[in-house]
């Protein structure tokens, strides 16, 4: 009765102005329908009624049960009622039931819900074999499917027309399940099972559907089936056997085995030692190599607290001990790090490449010298007379060479009853007995000529003459000097091993003096001298040579004097030598065997010195006699080369060695004899033409046999 009133209000609607109305009221206890309009109206609405009041209806229902064989038949029943829903009712879809018994629409809806649903009619394409089957079903409405779990079998309740498609969609979702359980069963060698499978069931902890409430698998990223997101993971200890059994799909099974052979590793307690022989390196050097590696190691980790945990801190110590008697290495480590330790010390014990580096300085000084000059004097007889001499007059000079070794040397001036002849560089004479009320002038041209050059030491041409009255001296020097000097020191050096050669002399030098209690104590300091040369090289992969080098070419002239004590009223001095130094620090990289060139200066001096009397120096022809000339020229040239080359094996060690002893003189069996053989490699012997080479040592081929000659007959 409600339903019917519910359509007579919606056909006949409520009439705006003087249109008849109509209104109809049900009586649900009587289920009758009590109706008040006009007669003529009455009589569509009592024939409206009379259609709709039926005992029959059009639509014809059918109820089959569908037993399953491998679905669950409430997850299927739910599943299918929820899916046509949708496409019916699609806002008012839920993830429960949607009708009266265990899963169907329409046995407790209220007629409204069904006039809101869509007459929707589904078609389903079958493929199968050759052919594809289409199969169509009727007005989806009054559809129930029921499942019951005690016979696994659904009862499904729809219109004749849409059965066959719902046994289609059964028969298509009654399948075997893609998720497979695999059973795996794991022999554990030192971590305990019961602990292991507490870490396993924490650690993969199952996920929960939140509609069936039924728990699932893992999710793994390049899974190869469904197994492990569909099943759940679930261990088992066996305490006797030390066993743990997991139960899951196949690709969890196999993150399970690899988190269990971690677990299972060895204990972090034991460890192993061993002694490693070095055969190249210093033990001491090796062991700070590896302890610093594996510290920064640590350190690294240690960044991060929640990376790395207690035990892994334990099992990353590594004690590395060098004994440097033996030149040996105590190692101890666990068996993870054991091996990684071994190759690190071996591969820094490997032998080292070494570099003969050959360096070649080249020194060459030319100097020219021209000196020309003359000196005059004129004076009184009296200057004469009061530079005689009567007794012998000597001048004493002592001098402190480098070494601290003191000389005297006496020099006589004159000897007695000498008249003396006061030009030049010497004193006028002193006699005051000789004429003392008389005035002795003197006249002479002094440039600083002397019998000898200040520079040189050696004078030339001098031509002097002397009287009472008249001094006369000329000199005239030319000299031309050419100085080469070929210095080729060498030496061996380990890759990234710092190497020197020094040819010259240590020389002490005295930098103070100690006065303790009227003893004085020499502060002496050594220095080197002569030709010095420190090379670091560096071997770089492609084969090219990196090198730190200092090439020194140093001597020690001259002096300066220092006053060291002045006790007592006495004066005493030291004579510090000056050290000529030429040096040449740089870093070069370099090509094996390739010649280069790290330093050099070429320079050139020219002086010139002109002293003359003025006006008189400057006349034609006779201005030579009051004046003098000098010029010197110095031009020096240093150059400084280098040659380095790889020693990989012995024989170019051997080669090297053959190459420069050519280049020395001295006799071969000599030196053979006092030092023994010098070539480590013998020189092949060569025979005539068909017989080959021998080498000593090679096995030789065993000497025919030579038939018996037959002794002749008396």
């Amino acid at each position: 009765a409600t339903q019917v009133v519910d359509v007579i209000d919606d056909f006949f609607e409520e009439r705006t102005g003087l249109g008849s109305r109509i209104k109809a009221t049900a009586d649900v206890r009587t289920n009758s329908v009590i109706v008040q309009a006009k007669p003529a109206e009455l009589s569509e609405v009592t024939l409206i009624i009379k259609k709709m009041d039926r005992d029959n209806s059009a639509s014809r229902i059918e109820m089959k049960p569908v037993p399953l064989k491998h679905a669950a038949a409430d997850e299927l029943a739910e599943f299918l009622s929820t899916a046509i829903q949708s496409v019916l009712n699609p806002a008012q879809t839920t993830n429960n039931q949607i009708g009266g018994g265990g899963g169907g629409f329409g046995g407790n809806q209220g007629s409204q819900e069904l006039r809101d649903s869509r007459a929707v009619v589904l078609e389903f394409l079958k493929s199968g074999g050759n052919a594809d089957r289409l199969i169509r079903s009727g007005l989806l409405s009054d559809i129930r499917i029921n499942g019951d779990v005690r016979t696994n079998t659904l009862l499904v309740t729809a219109p004749k027309q849409s059965m066959p498609l719902l046994e289609e969609l059964i028969h298509i979702l009654d399948q075997p399940s893609a998720a497979v359980s695999d059973i795996k069963v794991f022999t554990l060698t030192n971590a305990d099972a019961q602990s292991t499978v507490d870490v396993l069931t924490e650690l993969f902890t199952a996920q929960t559907n939140q509609q069936s409430q039924q728990q699932l698998g893992i999710q793994l990223a390049g899974a190869t089936d469904s197994s492990s997101s569909l099943v759940p993971l679930r261990f088992q200890a066996d305490v006797r056997t030390n066993m743990v059994i997991a139960v899951g799909g196949a690709d969890a099974l196999r993150m399970v085995e690899a988190v269990i052979i971690k677990l299972d590793q060895a204990n972090s307690r034991n460890r192993q030692k061993t002694v490693i022989k070095l055969r190249n390196s210093a033990a001491e050097d090796v062991a700070l190599a590896i302890t610093q590696f594996l510290q920064g190691e640590r350190d690294l980790y240690t960044l991060d607290p929640d990376r790395i945990s207690t035990s892994q801190l334990l099992e990353q110590e590594v004690i590395v001990t060098p004994e440097p008697a033996t030149n040996n290495l105590l190692i101890s480590a666990t068996p993870k790090y054991f091996e990684m330790v071994k190759k690190l010390a071996d591969d820094l014990d490997k032998e080292p490449a070494q570099v003969m580096i050959q360096a070649l300085l080249v020194e060459v000084q030319l100097t020219d010298n021209d000196e020309f000059g003359v000196e005059l004097g004129f004076q009184d007889d009296v200057l004469f007379d009061r530079g005689l001499i009567d007794s012998i007059q000597s001048v004493t000079q002592t001098t402190t060479a480098p070494n601290g070794v003191q000389t005297t040397t006496q020099q006589i001036l004159s000897q007695s009853s000498t008249p003396g002849f006061p030009f030049n560089n010497l004193p006028l004479g002193n006699n005051t007995a000789i004429s003392p009320n008389s005035i002795g002038s003197q006249g002479l041209s002094s440039f600083g000529l002397g019998r000898a050059s200040s520079e040189l030491g050696f004078g030339g041409l001098v031509l002097s003459a002397s009287s009472e009255n008249v001094n006369v001296l000329i000199r005239a020097l030319a000299a031309r000097r050419n100085v080469r000097v070929l210095s080729r020191p060498q030496i061996l050096a380990l890759d990234n091993q710092s190497a020197q050669i020094q040819v010259g002399q240590s020389v002490p030098i005295l930098t103070g003096v100690t006065q303790t209690a009227g003893a004085s104590t020499n502060n002496v300091t050594y220095n080197d001298s002569g030709i010095i040369l420190t090379v670091a090289p560096r071997i770089s992969p492609e084969g090219q040579i990196v090198m730190e080098v200092t090439a020194e070419k140093s001597d020690f002239s001259g002096g300066v004097d220092f006053v060291t004590n002045t006790a007592n009223g006495e004066t005493t001095t030291v004579n510090s030598p000056i050290k000529n130094v030429t040096t040449a620090d740089t870093s070069v990289k370099v090509p094996d065997g390739q010649t280069i060139i790290i330093g050099g200066m070429i320079s050139e001096s020219t002086e010139t010195s002109e002293r003359k009397v003025p006006w008189l120096g400057d006349l034609p022809l006779i201005g030579t006699a009051f004046r003098y000339d000098s010029s010197a020229h110095v031009r020096s040239e240093l150059l400084i080369f280098l040659t380095p080359r790889i020693i990989h094996v012995d024989s170019d060690m051997e080669f090297l060695k053959q190459v420069e002893a050519g280049r020395i003189q001295f006799f071969h069996d000599e030196a053979e004899a006092i030092h023994g053989p010098i070539f480590g490699l013998p020189e092949q012997q060569y025979f005539d033409d068909g017989v080959g080479t021998f080498d000593p040592g090679m096995q030789l081929p065993p000497t025919p046999q030579l038939q018996q000659v037959p002794t002749p007959a008396p």
